[in-house]
């Protein structure tokens, strides 16, 4: 993706922590985009994704729990199957989808993927601090 292809909505300077950060939104593709960036040191503390067009319409869950843990996990490199700290199958809006919650190197990783398509709809990181 390009600069020259997202849509910048918000973007605005505050605090956490004790510390100053950029909080930036932004759309592109059709999905929406949030970070937090440390000003000090340009770390990213906190992002999110979630797709905004409606995919899959079925009522019932044609991809695996197992094929959807593997999607998650490819996005965590590193990630195993024990780092998922939280799974279930939902339903929003009729739709089947898998929920979760993978932790692993000092960061928190809460998802969405389509119980459908087996695409990832929601995606939230943010580092963990001890």
């Amino acid at each position: 993706m390009k600069a020259a292809d997202a849509t910048v909505t918000r973007s605005r300077l505050d605090y956490e922590d004790g510390r100053q950060v950029y909080k930036i939104e932004w759309y592109a593709n059709g999905a929406k985009y949030d970070y937090e960036i440390v000003v000090a040191t340009g770390e990213i503390v906190n992002s999110s994704y979630e797709a905004k067009t409606v995919v899959g319409t079925g009522n019932s869950a044609t991809v695996s729990e197992a094929a959807a843990q593997q999607t998650a996990l490819a996005l965590v490199s590193g990630g195993s199957e024990k780092d998922i700290y939280e799974w279930k199958l939902d339903y929003n809006d009729g739709r089947p989808e898998y929920e979760g919650k993978i932790i692993y190197g000092g960061t928190e990783y809460e998802f969405t993927i389509d119980a459908t398509t087996g695409s990832v709809t929601e995606w939230d990181t943010e580092a963990v601090h001890n």
